[in-house]
């Protein structure tokens, strides 16, 4: 994949940092601040929408909070986590990032998590300057596995699904790339649990095995 006509796509949690474990450990202390005791019966959080994980949860505890307020509060925790504790961006995205600059291919990021977050967290990365092309959550209609945030990364670009490449580390992301149309690297990261990546074109465990030179249709 060369050119200026083409855009390579990440997610953000799980793929450019490996944020799961900051994300549980957000969770942790805010169920230690409400009062609630994890349970089994919570939805799978990772890939999806953390405002919808909180409704959830609300409904399963018999709490009354504002999950949009919950949500908020749980990104300002993980950013936190970023800008105090050193975290490294994933082996192998620097490698990347680099070669797609250096050819003049587009970058861009599709996510789930809200525009202050994602800023708070790529600025204490080092790495917004990479990206062309940002589009969170809060931004679209409709989260991952709906594949708002990439079709709009899409349109703002000016590129054709068919010219697009998109590395998830979920299977809802996965599945908002692919309904999107566009090529996916399934990237294995082990804090992510067990996610169904089968619908991906092809699954990585190294984010430096993504090809840039064109996809392998």
């Amino acid at each position: 994949m060369s050119g200026e006509d083409k855009i390579l796509i990440f997610d953000m949690d799980g793929v450019v940092l490996d944020s799961e474990p900051l994300h549980q450990r957000a969770r942790e202390l805010m169920y230690e601040k409400y009062g609630v005791k994890s349970l089994d019966c919570f939805p799978d959080p990772i890939g999806k929408s953390s405002c919808l994980f909180w409704k959830t949860v609300a409904d399963i505890c018999g709490m009354t909070w504002d999950s949009k307020r919950m949500e908020d509060e749980q990104f300002a925790l993980v950013a936190e986590q970023v800008e105090t504790g050193h975290v490294p961006v994933t082996d192998g995205l620097l490698e990347v990032l680099k070669r797609a600059k250096e050819e003049g291919i587009k970058t861009g990021l599709a996510t789930s998590s809200d525009r202050v977050m994602v800023e708070r967290v790529l600025w204490a990365l080092g790495i917004i300057q990479y990206f062309d092309v940002i589009v969170t959550g809060d931004e679209v209609a409709n989260k991952k596995p709906f594949p708002d945030v990439y079709e709009r990364v899409l349109e703002i670009a000016g590129i054709r699904p068919g010219q697009a490449v998109a590395v998830e580390d979920s299977t809802a992301g996965v599945e908002a790339a692919k309904s999107a149309g566009i090529y996916c690297y399934g990237y294995r990261n082990e804090t992510s649990g067990e996610q169904d990546l089968g619908k991906a074109d092809r699954v990585i465990t190294y984010l430096g095995d993504v090809k840039i030179s064109g996809n392998e249709n």
